[in-house]
């Protein structure tokens, strides 16, 4: 059980690691193209940053914090006591 779910949490960040990539390769795509007005006839970027478009980090932590215990976690602390 111990392995099962320290291979779910693999593919959450392998999938996370993946949104990341997806996310960057958007930003490049239109980060040259976004623009919002700054007065009269001006523009300015809409994103100055890459972290105002995609934060990592807080995407991280909701990850984490929505990961909830596997139901079997009563199964796999008996487990571990009998060894």
């Amino acid at each position: 059980m111990a392995e099962y779910e320290l291979m779910m949490e693999a593919l959450e960040l392998r999938m996370l690691d993946e949104s990341l990539h997806e996310h960057r390769q958007a930003f490049l795509n239109f980060a040259v193209k976004a623009e919002k007005k700054a007065g009269k006839g001006k523009t300015k970027p809409v994103y100055k940053r890459f972290r105002q478009f995609f934060d990592f980090d807080k995407e991280l932590r909701k990850m984490k914090n929505r990961r909830k215990p596997s139901r079997f976690a009563g199964i796999t602390k008996l487990l571990d006591r009998e060894e």
